[in-house]
């Protein structure tokens, strides 16, 4: 999808780094800790003991939420450092250390929260001049999920 809309990979590794805000529900990714493919139970690219803990989240079922990082309230690198520690919560978030295309930006956002919050500022503003749709062709959403 970004790179449709004209975005590079750094600005879509940086724009991913907003999940360092908020949670994810079991049911998204629960496929990650049991049968998960041919030759693993777990998959592997999770920490054994960070798996641990998304098992326990989800024994409280498909609703239960996990904080993508330990400062889910704090816009902040540390979504960075948990990708770091094989502590990405979906598959799309862990996959950007896993990948030597990604790798070296996960690692720069890690080190430096400074550029971290600069190239995001500068890729969200590009995210919102997307598509903007003004007048009777735009909604304002009253539930972000559900269209008016």
């Amino acid at each position: 999808m970004f790179g449709k809309r004209g975005f590079t990979a750094q600005e879509m590794v940086v724009l991913s780094g907003g999940h360092t805000l908020g949670m994810a529900r079991c049911s998204s990714f629960k496929g990650r800790l049991t049968n998960f493919d041919s030759t693993h139970e777990v998959d592997p690219s999770l920490d054994t003991q960070f798996a641990r803990t998304l098992l326990k989240t989800c024994s409280g079922g498909d609703k239960a939420e996990q904080p993508f990082d330990s400062s889910r309230n704090s816009f902040d690198n540390d979504y960075f450092n948990a990708l770091q520690r094989k502590a990405g919560v979906l598959v799309s978030d862990q996959t950007l250390f896993a990948s030597p295309m990604t790798r070296g930006m996960v690692n720069a956002y890690a080190m430096n929260q400074a550029m971290f919050f600069f190239d995001f500022q500068r890729a969200y503003v590009k995210m919102g001049l997307m598509d903007v749709k003004e007048g009777s062709k735009g909604e304002v959403r009253n539930t972000c999920r559900i269209i008016n």
